[in-house]
């Protein structure tokens, strides 16, 4: 997997965006009060990526797919510097997606239950009789803006990317499950490249909702619990020899992703140690950073970092949701992404970054970073039409 290259990314987080995503690094971002009401304002955002789509598809276009696409945007951009990526390659590049669906339809159903004054509580059937108000709120074409492959759509459509769609749903690890799998594609000779894209927004109101009653949402003047946040993140991959080719210059060098199934709801240090050991025992006595996973439920980030600690030798461990809050399923690209914009990781560093799936699994991607900068020219108003 090491002749495989990073050679654009593409952020949205905290209100930052691309070029300018190693702000969110800065200490005025750990604040816990800064984490209320944070989610992207893609209205802001839309009417400029409206204009970039096709006509037949400004119909079917959600939030999801404007903040892929937003993403996508940046990361082609500062892969393109040194030279255009041909027609010929896009026909075999893959995309990769992991974006949270559109959820408007359980989100009336709430208020038609919850918010509406009943005479008595409602039963299932006084509900199912109120549906038809519902469905005449929903266009036929609202359908289509709800599909998980929306975003995979919309991105392989504007960048004429034929490589392929892979949808991928892993819950907080898909990040690192479509970097192993576009990787090892790509190794492979199957693919000539591929864009990997998420987003996700743990304050909406379902998410709000679950981690609430799961108790895991930190309160405000404590130290434990998550800080639901909103993001989007792309990378794209490209193989190493066509990047030399290019002449152009790659952000990391992918050496190692691998994931694996894990059927409970938590990981604890054992379940690392024994992750480590299968995975990247050649690596316990040489100088590493580690990028943990530590989505601010503080037992398991101690027992996550504990384990980092027996297993590899003096390591620097790293730890991101602390600036950016609980994104969900794009916070693997977003904490890859932060590694490079963070100056304190040295280049020719070597990394690890973790990442869990709540009864999905767990992952981990060692990489090499080969730039510390992501501010660019070429992403400067790229993302918004000027």
């Amino acid at each position: 997997m090491s002749n495989v290259a990073v050679t654009g990314v593409g952020l949205l987080a905290r209100g930052r965006t691309t070029e300018s995503a190693a702000e969110i690094l800065s200490k005025e971002f750990q604040h816990h009060e800064s984490f209320l009401g944070n989610a992207i304002p893609v209205e802001e955002y839309r009417k400029n990526v409206v204009r970039l789509v096709a006509r037949e598809d400004r119909s079917i276009l959600n939030d999801a797919a404007i903040q892929c696409l937003l993403t996508a945007i940046d990361a082609f951009a500062l892969a393109e510097e040194k030279g255009p990526i041909d027609g010929k390659t896009r026909e075999n590049i893959g995309v990769f997606t992991s974006a949270e669906r559109e959820r408007e339809f359980p989100t009336e159903l709430w208020d038609l239950v919850h918010r509406r004054e009943w005479d008595q509580p409602p039963t299932v059937s006084a509900v199912l009789s109120r549906i038809g108000q519902l469905r005449e709120r929903v266009h036929p074409l609202a359908l289509f803006k709800k599909l998980p492959t929306n975003a995979l759509y919309h991105i392989s459509k504007y960048f004429q990317l034929r490589g392929g769609g892979y949808p991928i749903q892993r819950m907080s690890l898909g990040g690192i499950c479509m970097i192993e799998e576009a990787a090892a594609k790509i190794a492979d000779g199957c693919l000539d490249g591929a864009i990997l894209s998420a987003c996700g927004n743990m304050a909406s109101l379902d998410n709000h909702l679950a981690f609430s009653r799961m108790g895991l949402l930190r309160e405000r003047d404590g130290t434990s619990g998550i800080l639901p946040s909103a993001a989007a993140a792309s990378i794209l991959l490209e193989p190493q020899q066509r990047v030399q080719d290019r002449g152009a210059s790659p952000f990391a060098l992918l050496h190692r992703a691998s994931t694996k199934f894990h059927d409970k709801v938590q990981v604890n240090d054992a379940d690392w140690l024994a992750f480590y050991d299968r995975y990247f025992s050649d690596l316990a006595s040489k100088p590493i950073f580690v990028v943990c996973y530590d989505n601010g439920i503080e037992e398991s980030g101690e027992k996550e970092r504990s384990a980092v600690r027996k297993f590899f030798a003096n390591p620097k461990i790293l730890s991101y949701k602390k600036y950016t809050g609980y994104t969900g399923q794009p916070n693997n690209l977003v904490d890859f992404i932060l590694t490079i914009a963070d100056t304190s990781v040295p280049i020719g560093a070597s990394i690890i970054l973790n990442g869990i799936g709540t009864s999905v699994g767990m992952g981990a991607v060692l990489f090499e970073k080969c730039r510390d900068t992501i501010a660019s020219q070429a992403v400067r108003g790229a993302s918004y039409g000027n």
